[in-house]
């Protein structure tokens, strides 16, 4: 009898799919091939492919998820998501793939929809009473709210609402540099945030769900001697700090944890999804919630699972144990 064919999910429609390439292959080289067998399925605008590990094409039906891998045409069984922004995270692959039955591990349709908007996000976690930064919501085709803007002080991020790897992000700290900002951001989204900025420890905290339930991971503090952790601060700069775990106080470390916990479970998160924050000095203040995450050998998370204890094996195959098992 063979394992169950699984999708490992790449590509996407944003600049954020070489990520996604990378994120994608960290997973599947996690998987346990006693347990599942693993293929590539990637998205581009145009055709979705199939390939085994090796590279090696696998004859494939986007109609119906299904491929062929010798004995027939065949529906996958599960699907690891590994890609960051559209379709992958913003809830339309989710729904795709819920109307054929298949399971995935990350949050649902509203889930994901709500989260790909950073500003319905801190809104309604605003609602739930969580500690989150003020801010505006800027739509390219209409008024421009000034006076809501103005009233939020400087220095200000403006990002693009829809949008990974701080894609568009630039932080304002005159007023004359705004225009410059919005442009920016409304090259990757129609709709911008403007935030107020925040000052303090930049804290991050993955959280997952495994076979014996929802858990938090050691926290990471980032530094970056630029103005803010950008994409070159990501992904480029040779001295950025990603430190796990983060040296603050157990208090501090508790207190970022739970909330991270208590924001995943209010949001409906599955998966692994990580919770930005700053510590303030006296206040933790949410500024994102990523429901992919970037997967990478580089990332942040996989250093967060191993630091844990957990590590990346355990964690994906638990993870998708747990998607299949909902099933």
């Amino acid at each position: 009898m063979q394992v169950p064919a699984i999708a490992v999910v790449r590509g996407g429609y944003s600049g954020e799919s070489v990520i996604s390439h990378q994120s994608a292959a960290c997973m599947l080289n996690a998987l346990d091939t006693k347990r599942f067998d693993p293929y590539y399925v990637t998205l581009t605008r145009s055709p979705w492919t199939c390939e085994r590990p090796d590279g090696s094409p696998v004859p494939f039906d986007r109609g119906g998820f299904t491929l062929d891998r010798g004995n027939g045409t065949e529906r996958f069984a599960g699907a690891l998501i590994a890609i960051h922004g559209t379709p992958g995270e913003d809830g339309l692959l989710q729904g795709y793939l819920d109307m054929l039955g298949i399971p995935y591990q990350t949050g649902g349709v509203l889930n994901m929809s709500l989260t790909f908007s950073k500003y319905a996000t801190t809104a309604l976690l605003r609602q739930l009473g969580f500690r989150v930064a003020p801010s505006v919501l800027v739509h390219r085709d209409l008024t421009m709210p000034e006076e809501s803007i103005a009233a939020l002080g400087l220095p200000v991020f403006v990002k693009p609402d829809q949008s990974g790897s701080s894609l568009g992000v630039s932080k304002v700290k005159k007023a004359d540099e705004l225009g410059a900002a919005l442009e920016a951001a409304f090259r990757e989204s129609p709709v911008v945030m403007v935030e107020g900025a925040v000052s303090g420890t930049e804290l991050t905290c993955g959280v997952l769900t495994t076979a014996t339930g929802v858990r938090a991971l050691p926290l990471c503090e980032i530094r970056t001697t630029r103005e803010f952790f950008d994409y070159e601060a990501k992904y480029h700069a040779t001295d950025t700090q990603e430190i796990v775990p983060a040296p603050v106080s157990d208090e501090v470390t508790r207190l970022v944890q739970e909330r991270s916990v208590a924001i995943y479970q209010a949001l409906e998160c599955r998966g692994m999804v990580r919770v930005d924050h700053f510590w303030t000095g006296t206040e933790l203040v949410t500024i994102e919630v990523n429901t992919t995450p970037g997967f990478s050998e580089a990332s942040i998370y996989p250093k967060m699972l191993k630091v844990d204890g957990l590590g990346i094996d355990a964690a994906v195959n638990s993870t998708l144990q747990v998607c299949l098992e909902r099933r």
